[in-house]
């Protein structure tokens, strides 16, 4: 083994199955000896860093890509960031809040909801159950002006998505990359943001090789790391077909300890 390595591993269907939710013992044990052989291993999320604390404790890590790689941390300390101006998180708070549209204000330090009563109310109140969980949450939040966010997202209906107004929405914000998620939830991320940039930017950063860098995943969301720098990109057993011609290993799914498989194939455990 030459070298200190980098590994990225999404959470929901690659850590965690998506289904049981149960993280494997074997891919805990497995994310511990590469921390022991003193290799850097992230989270890669979506999520800003109050929803992943719990994961983030779970596989005992304490590197995280968070929020689409707008936080970067390193052995618990932010090493990059990048936050919305206030003034312009104001603006984006007035413009959700004229659309009428469902939002959730993504921090660092926790979740902030639009005003109820939501225009979607089973979806929006089985989120904010969700999340309240394991986040601080705030509802009609909208007007309070006391926070800074990272990113956001929109929830219309799924069977009648409000096109209109996600067209108005998108326009508003030439300075965000619009996602479209599926079932009317869309994702809005500052330009310039993404799973993969987070990537190359630790690994420029640590100046370690393509070669030695190394990113897992199952969906289109991870689809930007898998187009990163990383020459190593393995894709679980139970993936979306769009990984397939990116990826360089298939492992087995989740609960058949696909984590452990893959890192095993390689000669890393």
């Amino acid at each position: 083994m030459d070298g200190q390595k980098l590994f990225f591993f999404d959470v929901d269907g690659t850590l965690i199955d998506d289904e049981t939710k149960i993280a494997p013992q074997s891919a805990v044990n497995a994310l511990s000896k590469l921390k022991r052989d003193g290799h850097l291993v992230f989270i890669n999320s979506g999520r800003t860093l109050c929803f992943l604390e719990y994961e983030m404790e779970l596989f005992g890590l304490d590197c995280a890509a968070c929020g689409c790689g707008t936080q970067i941390l390193v052995k618990g300390s932010t090493v990059m960031e990048k936050r919305i101006d206030h003034e312009r998180g104001i603006e984006i708070r007035k413009l959700i809040r004229g659309l009428k549209l469902d939002a959730v204000l993504e921090a660092q330090q926790g979740l902030y909801f639009s005003d109820r009563p939501f225009k979607n109310p089973e979806l929006m109140e089985d989120l904010l159950d969700y999340a309240s969980e394991t986040v601080d949450t705030e509802v009609n939040a909208l007007e309070d002006y006391s926070y800074d966010f990272d990113k956001f997202c929109v929830q219309t209906n799924p069977l009648f998505p409000e096109r209109e107004n996600i067209r108005k929405l998108i326009a508003g914000l030439p300075d965000f990359e619009a996602i479209d998620r599926g079932s009317g939830f869309y994702e809005f991320v500052p330009k310039g943001c993404s799973k993969g940039s987070a990537v190359n930017y630790v690994r420029t950063h640590y100046e370690i090789a393509p070669e030695n860098t190394y990113v897992f995943g199952d969906s289109v969301n991870d689809l930007t790391m898998f187009q990163s720098e990383a020459a190593n990109r393995i894709v679980m057993g139970t993936h979306d077909t769009e990984l397939e011609k990116y990826a360089t290993f298939v492992t087995k799914k989740v609960l058949d300890n696909g984590i452990e498989y893959a890192l095993h194939a390689f000669g890393l455990v």
